[in-house]
């Protein structure tokens, strides 16, 4: 709790450096966005550790060039307008995991083909290409045919799925996934939360290219890196 009230707090010296305190649905709409970015993190961070545990899956994140963590895809068995949910995209450079970039994900349903519950995602990106497709896609794109990756889900095989996937998909809720790759119509850049997180206007290709640090994020990297800074 107080890692969050320091949060806020500047982010609120932000808006009043700027002449926007005096407007309290202004300032109340930053500080709501900054909670939301800042639990996504944590929650991406908790969802590597959960990741990890799996000696086969924390091999393959080793050898991943990046990754796109959903802590909460679907839940409840429908999506509000289109969005299935929010998430962090994160790239490795050398031996080091770049700053989080925020995306959102639109599409059917999926929740409801895992009994209603919805869950968690992880595109765990193995390729150049599948992180280019992040990197340098400025607009919305879909996680389809048209895309041109591979896309498989995880067997629990990290051999298997390495040498065959530019992306595998895993998930911590069992048939949440079945129908991902056909269902997602839209992945796109959520700047609104990138500039309320990092309190500056910033795109995603800054962040996922490493220009771009903030302490805050440090749980999400440290959960990616500690496996990188041990081999």
């Amino acid at each position: 709790m107080r890692f969050m009230i320091q949060r806020v707090s500047t982010i609120a010296a932000v808006i009043a450096a700027a002449g926007l305190a005096s407007s309290p649905a202004f300032a109340a709409n930053a500080n709501s966005t900054v909670h939301s970015a800042q639990d996504r993190v944590n929650d991406a961070a908790k969802l590597v550790q959960q990741m990890e545990r799996n000696p086969s899956l924390a091999a393959v994140l080793d050898q991943a060039k990046g990754v796109f963590i959903i802590p909460h895809y679907g839940r409840g068995g429908f999506i509000i307008g289109g969005q299935g949910g929010g998430g962090v995209v994160l790239v490795k450079h050398a031996m080091a995991w770049s700053a989080p970039a925020f995306y959102s994900i639109g599409g059917g349903s999926i929740g409801a083909q895992a009994g209603g519950e919805g869950g968690a995602i992880a595109m765990i990106l193995m390729t150049r290409k599948a992180v280019d497709h992040f990197q340098n896609s400025g607009g919305s794109w879909s996680l389809n045919g048209g895309a041109g990756l591979t896309v498989v889900n995880w067997s629990g095989k990290a051999r298997t799925n390495t040498n065959r996937g530019d992306v595998i998909l895993w998930s911590n809720t069992s048939g949440l996934y079945g129908g991902l790759t056909a269902s997602v119509t839209r992945i796109s850049p959520d700047n609104q939360m990138d500039r309320a997180y990092y309190q500056r206007p910033v795109t995603s290709r800054e962040i996922l290219a490493g220009n771009v640090t903030d302490p805050y994020a440090d749980p999400v990297r440290t959960a990616l890196g500690s496996r990188v800074a041990s081999r």
